[in-house]
């Protein structure tokens, strides 16, 4: 079949100006000096999205997402490459985009749905099942200027879906109104996932993961991944990590010395059969790395894991320098990368930890709760602060194992069970 979006080497490209009067300067310039720089927002973007998927897009701020839904949409014009859209389009792109403040949310429900080709009675036919799904009440009657920022996303994207659109494009529009209505948003596009297509940025990676069967990362206008949610999700993260110092300070990959293995093997027998972090899989400030880990269960490693058994990590360390106020902490993910649980050294209070310059050994244990049946990977990170939100973020090494959890003969009730305490029944 056709692809439903099909996006062939575009590049989008801003003339910048210091002056405003440059502009006039520069197109009567009798010897054609240009008087601006360039900003490339996009290049070279090439992908398709097949009819029915759902396809992520995430980058961090200024990557070019928003510039590439535009203009998807039609409403910026790609300096060089083309874009073919086959099939009716809805758009949300910004916040109440494309309603009138003065109008009342009734009568800019109408104005859309005739700007999209919809008849009267096409629209009033639809009226109703809208205004249900915004749940804004009394509100539909009132102009949209006195709206909350929850009311109007509320009222967008229920006129947005009701359409029926064969490709639907999000922009961020998720990330607002309650939790409540955000279930329901989630809800719905899970429903109609099988019949419409879907193009989504967001900074949600959880949305991300559950709702996508394939993500784009874009990096200063450039694709740098394509493909399974979860790795793309790492991707993104390294990305944010790895921005945080210059390269010239970041521990470069090379041969581990004989001498540290030999030290290492004098505490650690099984030394040799720890696997090596790959470079691919690191992401961070990078002052300090993770150079090789052990992860087991009672000594051996993990293939199944179930609740009460008590995981060993163990890290051959590498740091540039002597580093104080030292955090250490896990992340578990599911099969999609959703983080399930993890914790970090932050939680022992009233201990502090440090590294020394060089090569270091680090060793932690956590218990395994009941947790859902399934397949869940492994994530290693080291910080450097004293706050649980606030620290740098030195280095974070990816899904560095999988095993698969087991549950035998227990129910487990959502992602993982939590037992019930203090019940009690009285007859009156």
């Amino acid at each position: 079949m056709q692809p439903a979006i099909t996006i062939d080497q575009v590049s989008k490209e801003y003339f910048l100006y210091r002056r405003p009067y440059h502009r006039v300067i520069e197109a009567f310039h009798p010897f054609g000096k240009n008087y601006h720089s360039s900003f490339k927002a996009l290049s070279d973007i090439s992908f398709q999205v097949g009819r029915g998927e759902s396809i992520g897009i995430i980058g961090r701020n200024g990557s070019g997402k928003s510039t590439l839904l535009q203009i998807v949409c039609g409403n910026l014009q790609a300096t060089s490459g083309d874009v073919a859209v086959n099939g009716r389009i809805s758009a949300l792109l910004e916040l109440g985009s494309g309603f009138n403040p003065e109008f009342t949310g009734r009568e800019n429900v109408f104005l859309n749905m005739a700007i999209l080709g919809f008849s009267r009675e096409e629209s009033e036919a639809r009226f109703d099942r809208i205004v249900e799904f915004a749940d804004i009440g009394d509100f539909i009657d009132r102009p949209v200027k006195t709206y909350s920022s929850g009311m109007n996303i509320r009222l967008a994207f229920s006129t947005a879906i009701s359409v029926d659109p064969e490709i639907l494009v999000i922009d961020e529009a998720l990330a607002v109104g309650d939790i409540f209505f955000q279930q329901k948003c989630v809800a719905h596009m899970k429903q109609v996932m099988q019949s419409c297509t879907i193009l989504l940025v967001s900074h949600d990676m959880h949305a991300i993961a559950n709702m996508c069967n394939r993500v784009v990362v874009l990096d200063q206008g450039r694709v740098v991944y394509e493909g399974e949610p979860s790795e793309a999700v790492s991707t993104y993260t390294k990305l944010i990590h790895s921005n945080l110092v210059q390269p010239a300070k970041r521990i470069e990959t090379h041969e581990l010395p004989e001498t540290v293995q030999e030290s290492v093997r004098a505490v650690a027998a099984d030394f040799d059969s720890w696997p090596a972090v790959r470079e691919k899989d690191i992401g961070g400030a990078g002052e300090i790395r993770i150079v090789r880990v052990s992860v087991t269960r009672n000594g051996e490693p993990i293939s199944t894991i179930a609740k009460g058994d008590l995981v060993s990590v163990r890290l051959l360390v590498e740091s540039l320098s002597a580093k104080d106020h030292v955090i250490m902490g896990y992340t578990i993910k599911d099969r999609v990368g959703n983080a399930i649980f993890g914790e970090n050294s932050l939680c022992l209070e009233g201990r502090t930890f440090s590294l020394g310059a060089g090569y270091n050994l680090v060793s932690y244990e956590f218990p395994w709760p009941q947790i859902h049946r399934g397949s869940y990977t492994l994530t290693l990170g080291i910080g450097e602060g004293t706050h649980a939100l606030s620290h740098v973020v030195q280095c974070w090494a990816h899904n560095i194992v999988s095993f698969d959890a087991i549950t035998p003969d227990v129910p487990v009730h959502g992602i993982f069970n939590n037992p019930l305490c203090n019940l009690e029944i009285s007859t009156i």
